[in-house]
């Protein structure tokens, strides 16, 4: 992989659960790394759940691998408004990057 293919800003969050005013447990996704990164989408399929067209996305998602930065698939990705859930976390032989297979989920 060539350093300049990684041109995507990519954000990463992860799931917090907070008390709102009311002592409610709310869960939210908040920002923990944002990295330089690129999305290849694979395949994709549309499909009815609940009389709701659904389109499902199969990508993988291309990250630099850093010693001080853990991407776990319990977070998920944020770019260019779409939301990715990672699915496993595989690196290459060298240990330099990280490949992110994702399922993005969209209605359509």
């Amino acid at each position: 992989m060539q350093p300049g293919r990684l041109r995507n800003r990519i954000s990463f969050q992860k799931k917090t659960t907070e008390k709102d005013e009311l002592g409610q447990t709310v869960e939210r996704w908040i920002d923990v790394y944002t990295l330089w990164g690129v999305v290849t989408d694979q395949t994709g399929r549309e499909f009815n759940a609940s009389q709701t067209e659904l389109s499902i996305t199969n990508c993988t998602i291309t990250v630099r691998k850093y010693k001080n930065v853990l991407i776990t698939s319990e977070m998920r990705a944020c770019y260019n408004g779409n939301i990715y859930n990672i699915k496993a976390i595989l690196t290459n032989e060298r240990q330099t990057y990280l490949q992110l297979p994702c399922q993005k989920m969209e209605l359509s």
